[in-house]
């Protein structure tokens, strides 16, 4: 898994909310080292290409011709010979001064080779000091983001839940209330036909009465006119 993020220079945020903070610096720290690696592998690359352009070309192939003089025959100077040439010692001091400055035009080269070296080491290493900083910026916010979206999205749940329980709760108490009026409905009819029945039971009670008490009537008639006749 370290290798992995090394080799991608990227750790996700979910990831990284799992380390602790030692594990965290432990992190950055081999990132940073990564990078430095990187940088000297690619300078050192560049290196080798610069040397390779600046790798001198084969020199074509001179012929050499002689100067002659006017017997035709190869020309020669004697040191010393004409006035105007130098001493013996001029020339060493001459050959001596040219050395002394390939030398130091070398070493000179050499200096400002390592001292710019030294800069870009320098200064590459702020440079990813301030890069790594602003990963780990760029890391944190994205947490932060992370955090608000799954904020959001707990509390968008939370209000759905709260508006489907008083969605329910409104249809309970509407079911209540039908529940309520039927029950309502049903007892005015159960006490219409209660009083309905009541009042054909005691019409049908006084229609046996009073068939009745006709009956008691014509025979209390009956036996009234027997003993008359007796």
């Amino acid at each position: 898994m370290l290798q992995q993020i090394l080799t991608d220079m990227f750790i996700s945020p979910e990831l990284l909310a799992e380390l602790n903070e030692e594990q965290k610096q432990v992190l950055f720290i081999k990132m940073r080292e990564e990078q430095i690696r990187r940088w000297k592998d690619s300078e050192a690359r560049l290196e080798k290409e610069d040397a390779t352009l600046k790798k001198p070309k084969k020199a074509n192939v001179k012929s050499v011709q002689w100067l002659t003089g006017m017997d035709s025959d190869v020309w020669v100077w004697v040191m010393g010979d004409h006035p105007a040439d130098k001493s013996y010692e001029q020339i060493c001091d001459d050959i001596i001064a040219q050395r002394a400055t390939l030398q130091a035009q070398r070493e000179a080269e050499e200096l400002r080779a390592k001292k710019e070296a030294e800069l870009v080491k320098r200064f590459s290493s702020v440079l990813m000091d301030s890069e790594l900083q602003s990963w780990r910026q760029e890391v944190e916010r994205q947490e932060v983001e992370r955090q608000e979206v799954e904020r959001q999205e707990v509390e968008r749940q939370e209000q759905a839940r709260r508006a489907a329980a008083q969605q329910q709760n409104q249809q309970e108490v509407e079911l209540k209330k039908r529940e309520a009026e039927e029950r309502r409905r049903a007892e005015e009819e159960v006490r219409r036909v209660e009083q309905k029945r009541k009042q054909e039971i005691y019409m049908d009670l006084r229609e046996v009465r009073e068939e009745r008490d006709d009956q008691h009537w014509q025979d209390s008639c009956k036996h009234t006119h027997t003993l008359e006749k007796l």
